[in-house]
C-alpha cells in the first residue's frame, strides 16, 4: 500500500530544495517528488504541517529514565512539591520496604544540599534513596544511611564523596561512587521490571518524534531487558547499547564486553562501549586540568576525580576499537576530554574511522583540543540543552570554573574546525524534546529573558536539526537507512506542527505524529 504525505514544508535533510511531496511504500519510503504528485491507495494531508525524518537521541537513558518514570517520579515536579510527592507515593505503596526514584535537581537546593532530615519529615519508617536529575548524587534520609551503615566515620570512597556537616555527619547528599554505599543495600533492579521500564520510556521517546536511540548505560541485565522487550514484540525503535565499562575493573573485562556484543538482536544491537570517564563541574567531581575555584567543598588543589585513568584509557581504548567496538566516552571536564582525545589517537586511524567513536557532554574543551576532534574523527556528541545561564549554571557551574566557564560547549567552534556534531539529551537528566535543545542551541538561552550563554557558539537551526537526524543516524551506523528522506530509506517520520527551520520560537514546535517503518506508533 502506497501513502502519500503533501500540501506542507518536507524538510529531507537532503542536498538541493525541498520537495512537494513524499511518498511511503510498506515500510520504506517510495520517493520524493515536485509538482503533481502520484495516484496512492492513501493521502495524509499536511494542511501545512511539517513533515521530517525521524529524530536520532545520540546519548540517553531509557531504562533508568523509564524506571524513574515508574517508581517515585520527581522529574516534572515543581521544587516546592518534592516531599508532597514523595509523601504521597509512600502513602500509595505501603508495601514497599524501600521508596525508591528521583529527578531532583541539584540547583533546587542550597549549594546543591539535599538534606536527609527534610525526607524524614515525609517518610521516617522507610529507607528513601532518590536519585538526582544529573545522575551523579542521591538523596536519602536518616533511615537509609543507619541501615547502609554510613556515619561520620565512614570514609569517602575514591570515586565519590559524602557531603558532611561540620561534625562530620552525613547529611543526606551522596556524590557520586559514595551513592554506591547505600544503594548495595537496596533490593536489586531485576530484568522484568528494566523491561517495563524501557517500554515506559519507549512511549515518551516515540511522543516526542524520537524512532532511535544510543543507550549510553547498558548494564548485563539492561541488555537482557532489552532483548527481552525484542523478543516480546515490545521494541519499537532502533536502539544501539554502549556496554558499560566498570570503571573498578580494568581492561581484562574487554573480553566479556566483546561477547556481549554479540548478543544482539532485530532492534537492539550492543556495538559500542561507554566509559564514564568524570564527573560533573557542578558538584565538583569533572576532570580538570587545572584546579577548581576553592569554595567550601573544593579545596584549592582539587581537580576533581577521573573515573578511568590516563594510563587505562590508554591501553584500553585501542583494543576496544581493534574489536570493532565504537567507543563513547562521557567527557565533561578538559582532563578527561584530553585522555580521550589521546586515547583515540593511540589507536589506528582506520580503527578510529570503522568505529565511530564519541565524546558525549563536551562541556570543558580546552582550546588546543578543540581542533583535535576533526583531526582524530571523534564526534562530538552535544547535549544542547545546558548550553545556557539556567540556575545550575549561574548558582553552581559558574562559580566552580571561574574564567573557564567562557570554554563551555563550544558548538561553533568544533563544527568549524572540522568536527563531526551529534546531539543526544541525555534524558532524564533533562528533557529529550529535541525541539526544546535545537532552542536553546540556536540562542544558547533557555528563556527569551534571560542573557544567553557565549552566543558566538550558537549554531544555525539547520546545523542543529541534523545533529537530531543525520549526525546520530551516523554515530549510530544508520546513515544509509535513516537520519533524512530519501527513496528507499525507512519511512520513519516526524509530522510537526510547524516547520523548525522556519517558525519564530522552536519551543513552540511539538509533535503531531511520529511514525516507524510507514506505521503509526
Amino acid at each position: 500500500m502506497a501513502t502519500l504525505f503533501h500540501n506542507g514544508p518536507i524538510v529531507t535533510m537532503e542536498p538541493g530544495p525541498e520537495p512537494d511531496w513524499l511518498v511511503v511504500e510498506g515500510a520504506s519510503i517510495g520517493g520524493v517528488g515536485f509538482g503533481r504528485p502520484p495516484s496512492t491507495d492513501e493521502r495524509v494531508d499536511l494542511d501545512g504541517r511539517c513533515l521530517l525524518p525521524g529524530f536520532q537521541d545520540a546519548h540517553v537513558h531509557p531504562p533508568i529514565g523509564g524506571v524513574a518514570m515508574n517508581r517515585c517520579d520527581l522529574n516534572e515536579v515543581a521544587p516546592a512539591r518534592y516531599l508532597d510527592t514523595i509523601a504521597a507515593y509512600a502513602a500509595a505503596h505501603p508495601e514497599l520496604p524501600w521508596i525508591l526514584g528521583g529527578g531532583w535537581a541539584m540547583h533546587d537546593f542550597a549549594g546543591g544540599i539535599a538534606r536527609a532530615e527534610l525526607l524524614d519529615t515525609v517518610v521516617a519508617d522507610r529507607p528513601v534513596l532518590l536519585h538526582g536529575s544529573e545522575g551523579h548524587g542521591a538523596w536519602v534520609n536518616s533511615a537509609a544511611l543507619e541501615l547502609a551503615g554510613v556515619d561520620a566515620a565512614t570514609p569517602d570512597p575514591s570515586d565519590g564523596r559524602i557531603e558532611r556537616d561540620p561534625d562530620g555527619k552525613p547529611n543526606g547528599t551522596l556524590q557520586e561512587g559514595a551513592v554506591d554505599l547505600v544503594e548495595r543495600v537496596t533490593p536489586p533492579l531485576e530484568v522484568d521490571e528494566l523491561r517495563a521500564g524501557i517500554v515506559t520510556a519507549q512511549g515518551y521517546l516515540l511522543g516526542l518524534g524520537i524512532t532511535a536511540w544510543q543507550d549510553a548505560w547498558v548494564t548485563a541485565t539492561a541488555q537482557a531487558a532489552y532483548l527481552d522487550a525484542d523478543r516480546h514484540g515490545e521494541l519499537v525503535a532502533s536502539v544501539v547499547g554502549a556496554l558499560w565499562w566498570d570503571r573498578n575493573r580494568g581492561p581484562e573485562q574487554l573480553d566479556e564486553l566483546i561477547e556481549r556484543s554479540r548478543d544482539g538482536s532485530g532492534r537492539f544491537r550492543p556495538g559500542a562501549v561507554k566509559l564514564m570517564v568524570d564527573g560533573v563541574c557542578e558538584n565538583g567531581t569533572a576532570s580538570m586540568l587545572e584546579p577548581y575555584e576553592a569554595d567550601f567543598r573544593n579545596a584549592a588543589a582539587d581537580r576533581g576525580i577521573q573515573f578511568i585513568s590516563r594510563d587505562v584509557l590508554l591501553e584500553a581504548v585501542p583494543r576496544i576499537m581493534a574489536a570493532g567496538l565504537q567507543p563513547h566516552f562521557h567527557g565533561i571536564g578538559d582532563k578527561a576530554i584530553r585522555d580521550s582525545l589521546d586515547a583515540v589517537a593511540a589507536a589506528k586511524r582506520e580503527d578510529a574511522v570503522r568505529t565511530r567513536p564519541h565524546v558525549a557532554h563536551i562541556q570543558v574543551i580546552d582550546r588546543a583540543d578543540v581542533p583535535r576532534f576533526g583531526a582524530l574523527g571523534v564526534a562530538a556528541n552535544a547535549q544542547c540543552l545546558w548550553a545556557c545561564n539556567d540556575e545550575c549554571m549561574v548558582d553552581l557551574t559558574k562559580p566552580r570554573l571561574g574564567a573557564r566557564a567562557a570554554l563551555q560547549y563550544p558548538f561553533r567552534s568544533l563544527l568549524d574546525s572540522g568536527a563531526r556534531l551529534v546531539c543526544g539529551s541525555d534524558w532524564s537528566v533533562s528533557t529529550a524534546d529535541p525541539f526544546a535543545q535545537m532552542a536553546v542551541a540556536t540562542t544558547r538561552s533557555h528563556r527569551v529573558d534571560a542573557e544567553p550563554f557565549e552566543v558566538g557558539q550558537a549554531l544555525t537551526r539547520r546545523e542543529a536539526l541534523r545533529g537530531f537526524t543525520l549526525g546520530s543516524a551516523w554515530i549510530n551506523h544508520r546513515e544509509d537507512v535513516s537520519g533524512s528522506l530519501r527513496a528507499g530509506k525507512r519511512a520513519d517520520l516526524v509530522l510537526a506542527s510547524d516547520n523548525p527551520l522556519t517558525v519564530e520560537d522552536l519551543n513552540d514546535v511539538c509533535v503531531v505524529a511520529t511514525f516507524v517503518g510507514g506505521a503509526v506508533v
